[in-house]
C-alpha cells in the first residue's frame, strides 16, 4: 500500500524490459542514481536485469519478472498482480513493450499515476505496434518525451497536449573530460593515424553501413585513418563483411560493447553519427560532452542537439559522399573542428546536464503527486 505518512519518501516504480546497454536504460540508471531522498525508486525488469544492473546503486532494489520471451504472459500477469497489491503512487516506463504493460497495469490500481515515454520518432513502425499504441495511449496519465519532435509525434497520435512534457536526456559532463590512457591505442589494436568513431547499437537505422561505405573516400584523404565502431547488435557480422569486401578490414575496428566510453571518446578525432531516425541520442550527447567535432544527420533528436555549422555538420540521410566529405573537412581543418567541438561542449553544459534532467523529473513527480 502507499506510504501513509507525508514525511515518507514517495515510491516510484520503473518498468523496463532489461537493463541492457542503451539510451533509455542509461537514462534510467542515471535518474535513480541521482534522485532526491523525497523519492524511493524501485526498478522492475521484464526479462533478466541485464549488464547495467551492476551500475545501479545498492540501495535501489531491482526486481526481475524473469520473462523468457515476449510471448511469456506469466510475467505481465505477475506485474499486474504486484501493482494491484502494492499500489505505488508513480509508475514509469520508457519503451514500447514497457509502456504497453505499464498502461495495462495501471488499470489494476487507479491510485497509481502512469507515466510512459517517447524515446524516438520511428519512420516505419509495424502496424500492430501502431494499433496497440493508439488503443492504450489513453491509459497514460503523463507522457514524457526526450525530444520536442517526440512530443509533437505522440500528440499527433491522440495524446492530450496537457499530458505531454519534454525532458531532455542529460549526462554527467565532467565524466567525459578524460585523457587518453597510456598505451590505450595499442591495447585496442589501433595503428597510428586519425580516429573516426561512433557509438551505438549495431542496427540498420544507426547508419553504420553508410559510414563503412564512405570509408574508402576518407582513406583516400588519409591512408592512416582508423574507423572505430563501438557497440553490439545484429549487424556485427554484416558490417565486418562489408569492411572486408571493400578491402579496409584492417582499418575498421568493431569493438563491441564497452564500459570505457569516456576514454574511447578521448581517442576520437571526429565523431560520426549518420542515423536514420532518433529520439534524443545519448551517444551524440556524450560526444558533445567530450568536445568532439560531430558529423550527423538532421533527423529528429540529432537536429535538436546539433545546429548545422555551429555545433557540428549535418549531412543528408544515406548520402555517403556528403558523409565522407564532412568527415574529411574536419580532419583537414583543425581550427573548424575545434570551433564546432567547443560550441557543442558549451551547449551540452548549458542545456543537457544530468542535474537538469533529474531536476525536471523530480518537478514532474512533485506536480503529479499533488494532483
Amino acid at each position: 500500500m502507499p506510504h501513509s505518512s507525508s514525511d515518507d519518501p514517495t515510491p516510484v516504480w520503473y518498468l523496463i524490459g532489461t537493463l541492457a546497454v542503451g539510451g533509455a536504460e542509461r537514462t534510467l540508471v542515471d535518474l535513480v542514481s541521482r534522485l532526491d531522498d523525497r523519492f524511493d525508486p524501485i526498478i522492475w525488469t521484464i526479462a533478466e536485469p541485464g549488464p547495467l544492473a551492476e551500475t545501479v546503486p545498492e540501495d535501489v532494489p531491482i526486481r526481475s519478472l524473469g520473462a523468457q520471451s515476449k510471448a511469456d504472459i506469466r510475467s505481465p500477469i505477475q506485474f499486474i498482480q504486484e501493482i494491484r497489491r502494492e499500489r505505488p503512487p508513480l509508475l514509469q516506463s520508457f519503451l514500447f513493450f514497457d509502456n504497453t504493460l505499464t498502461r495495462l497495469a495501471g488499470l489494476a490500481s487507479p491510485e497509481t499515476t502512469v507515466i510512459t515515454g517517447v524515446r524516438a520518432v520511428p519512420d516505419d513502425r509495424p502496424r500492430h505496434r501502431e494499433w496497440v499504441d493508439r488503443v492504450t495511449l489513453r491509459f497514460s496519465d503523463a507522457i514524457v518525451s526526450n525530444s520536442e519532435a517526440g512530443a509533437e509525434w505522440i500528440t499527433s497520435r491522440g495524446a492530450p497536449p496537457d499530458r505531454v512534457s519534454v525532458i531532455h536526456n542529460g549526462r554527467d559532463v565532467d565524466r567525459y573530460d578524460q585523457p587518453v590512457p597510456d598505451g590505450y591505442r595499442n591495447r585496442l589494436g589501433l595503428s597510428e593515424g586519425p580516429v573516426v568513431g561512433t557509438v551505438g547499437r549495431l542496427i540498420p537505422r544507426k547508419g553504420h553501413h553508410d559510414l563503412i561505405a564512405a570509408w574508402p573516400s576518407i582513406r583516400a584523404y588519409s591512408d592512416s585513418a582508423q574507423l572505430v565502431l563501438v557497440g553490439d547488435g545484429p549487424e556485427y557480422n554484416q558490417l565486418r563483411e562489408q569492411a572486408n569486401r571493400l578491402g579496409y578490414g584492417d582499418s575498421v575496428h568493431l569493438l563491441g560493447r564497452r564500459n570505457d566510453i569516456p576514454e574511447l571518446l578521448a581517442l576520437f578525432d571526429v565523431f560520426a553519427f549518420p542515423s536514420y531516425f532518433e529520439g534524443l541520442p545519448g551517444a551524440l550527447l556524450e560526444a558533445m560532452c567530450a568536445e568532439l567535432p560531430i558529423v550527423t544527420t538532421p533527423v529528429d533528436g540529432c537536429s535538436e542537439l546539433i545546429e548545422d555549422s555551429i555545433h557540428g555538420t549535418h549531412v543528408p540521410v544515406g548520402d555517403t559522399g556528403a558523409l565522407a566529405q564532412a568527415i574529411v573537412q574536419y580532419l583537414a581543418d583543425s581550427a573548424l573542428a575545434g570551433e564546432h567541438a567547443a560550441a557543442a561542449h558549451e551547449r551540452a553544459v548549458a542545456s543537457f546536464s544530468l542535474e537538469t534532467m533529474v531536476k525536471n523529473f523530480e518537478e514532474l513527480y512533485d506536480s503529479l503527486t499533488k494532483l
